[in-house]
């Protein structure tokens, strides 16, 4: 995903809407972040809270707000992290990585979670800002308390957001490649591969898909179920994925099947070839033979006579 100046106002249209429908609806403040702790975009329909405004009106509280955020871009990306501000809050983030380079971070502010900290543990952590402290502490007050089980939830929430700003990096770019038909030279092994970061993005979804598959081959999986857990569309996802395996999703579900159809085959001479028919993902037994015979070349029976592991009396 690339968030540079022209891509980003190119796509400000489409981001907008995600962090004011998340801001609005939960009453949490998200927005994009640089890696030194800019605010890149912040949402339109929500505020940030009173007590972030004030904290941030000094010049310190400006600079321990932006430490705290940063924090979160050495951890692991596409995960979601919970991290205490220096000023009684709760951060909730999502580092967004490119290469081993992190471009930023979805965060929150104003997240208050219940059992956490006090009047006085707040006075301590904020005494040397010399901020009017009854004004922080009726600012604080004003902050809704949240469970922490919710804020989990909220994780999860802003970890499909962040799979949306993927997208609308990849959508941008892809568009761009396909008419200088780059597109068509993707393969992970070429080594002249052009480093641009969409095709990165590009590579690491469909290899989240490809393990989804390798997980869940042996139940009846539709490219609608595999898109949705990549968070495209199932249009986009079905190009995106020919485009970086060179082949089809159906395709590549079925040689899956068949690989472990023929381990199976291999490894197990007294499974019966309906039950193996079965244990892949294949309710027609008969179908089964006639999709493995079409692109092995022999009947799972016969593959089994030449391949088995059990040594013959």
């Amino acid at each position: 995903m690339k968030f540079n100046q022209t891509s980003l106002d190119k796509d400000i249209g489409d981001i907008l809407p995600l962090l004011d429908s998340f801001s609005t609806l939960h009453q949490i403040w998200l927005k994009f972040v640089s890696c030194n702790g800019d605010y890149i975009v912040t949402p339109k329909k929500k505020s940030q809270s009173e007590y972030c405004h004030f904290i941030r009106s000094c010049p310190e509280g400006l600079k321990r707000c932006r430490a705290s955020v940063t924090k979160c871009m050495y951890f692991e990306p596409d995960k979601h992290y919970i991290l205490p501000c220096h000023a009684g809050l709760f951060i909730l983030a999502i580092p967004l990585h490119s290469n081993s380079n992190c471009i930023g971070a979805l965060a929150t502010g104003e997240i208050r979670i219940s059992g956490t900290f006090n009047q006085s543990n707040l006075k301590e952590k904020v005494q040397d800002l010399n901020l009017d402290t009854k004004k922080l502490l009726r600012l604080y007050e004003k902050i809704p308390v949240i469970k922490r089980e919710k804020i989990m939830i909220l994780g999860e929430s802003i970890h499909t957001i962040s799979n949306c700003l993927i997208k609308l990096g990849i959508k941008s770019e892809t568009a761009r490649m396909v008419d200088q038909t780059i597109l068509a030279d993707i393969n992970e092994e070429n080594p002249l591969l052009p480093r641009n970061i969409s095709v990165e993005w590009s590579h690491q979804i469909v290899q989240q898909a490809s393990r989804y598959i390798y997980i869940n081959f042996k139940k009846s999986l539709s490219l609608e179920e595999v898109a949705n857990y990549v968070h495209l569309s199932p249009t986009y996802f079905s190009y995106l994925f020919s485009q970086v395996r060179k082949q089809t999703f159906s395709n590549f579900l079925m040689e899956t099947r068949l690989e472990k159809a023929k381990e199976l085959l291999e490894k197990y001479p007294t499974i019966s070839i309906s039950e193996i028919s079965r244990i892949i993902g294949y309710d027609d037994s008969n179908y089964f033979s006639r999709v493995f015979k079409k692109k092995i070349g022999v009947s799972p029976s016969s593959y089994r006579h030449v391949n088995s592991q059990l040594t013959p009396p």
